[in-house]
């Protein structure tokens, strides 16, 4: 199927690995120029090579930090110098700190907001005039089914995700007729660099195999096991697409049916 992607510029957050990597690598084999960032050099210049060996797309890889303001606004800077435009946003941020209520004191609370919302209202705020000039554009927000499922430990994603997707709703309505398509999706537990972590630790907590640890996880999804990257990256590219033209607003969770509930 062809997504209507060839020629298109977009922007990918946190795409030296895990799921923003995919999603890159989605959108690089759908003929799309890539701008990809991280704030690791090496890794992020390996991905770049990766991705352009793969598909021959262009891609520019950009270190920053997302929690920068100055960080973003070099970031789009030269986004814009190398490519004229910015026509598919993704935005993928860092995994805030995890802690119980009264763990958290405001500096902790402020530097979730710093890294999580805020990064995604400064990168919208340079995107989407581009893409209204242009009458066409697609964001994604890639946030966690935290937003749809809150608990703890996870107080600052929680909260902050879900302004993410609460900004995703807003922006869509009133960049809808400029052609400006908005969506949040909230992954599950997918195998990344960073669920690889998570499993690491919760198996030396609990003296446990990380096999074992991810066969308790996995018992939890409706479909018995982890999501891989790559899937994530298929929706991903679908909203970023021309067939999705009608998709907008919406939340869409991706997390095997783990999570109870019908909305």
């Amino acid at each position: 199927m062809d997504y209507g992607l060839k020629g298109k510029v977009a922007l990918v957050c946190g795409a030296s690995q895990g799921l923003g990597e995919a999603s890159a690598l989605g959108l690089a084999r759908e003929q799309a120029g890539l701008v990809i960032c991280a704030r690791n050099r090496e890794r992020l210049l390996e991905t770049a090579r990766t991705i352009s060996d793969e598909t021959s797309a262009r891609v520019l890889p950009a270190v920053c930090d997302l929690a920068s303001g100055e960080g973003v606004e070099r970031l789009v800077d030269q986004a814009l110098e190398r490519f004229g435009t910015i026509d598919i946003l993704v935005t993928n941020v860092g995994h805030p700190q995890m802690g119980d209520f009264f763990s958290h004191d405001e500096a902790s609370w402020r530097a979730g907001f710093e890294g999580v919302l805020l990064p995604v209202v400064r990168l919208c705020r340079r995107v989407i005039p581009h893409m209204v000039q242009g009458k066409w554009g697609r964001i994604v927000h890639i946030t966690s089914v935290a937003v749809k499922d809150p608990h703890p430990p996870y107080y600052l994603s929680s909260v902050y995700r879900a302004g993410v997707a609460a900004l995703s709703k807003l922006l869509s309505q009133e960049f809808g007729r400029d052609g400006v398509r908005v969506n949040t999706v909230c992954p599950g537990v997918f195998k990344t660099p960073l669920v690889g972590d998570l499993l690491a630790r919760e198996a030396e907590k609990q003296g446990e195999t990380v096999e074992r640890i991810e066969s308790q996880w996995a018992e939890q999804t409706a479909v018995g096991r982890l999501g891989e990257a790559s899937e994530l990256a298929s929706l991903v590219v679908f909203l970023c697409s021309q067939a999705a033209d009608d998709i907008t607003g919406q939340v869409l969770v991706a997390d095997g049916g783990a999570t109870g509930g019908l909305y």
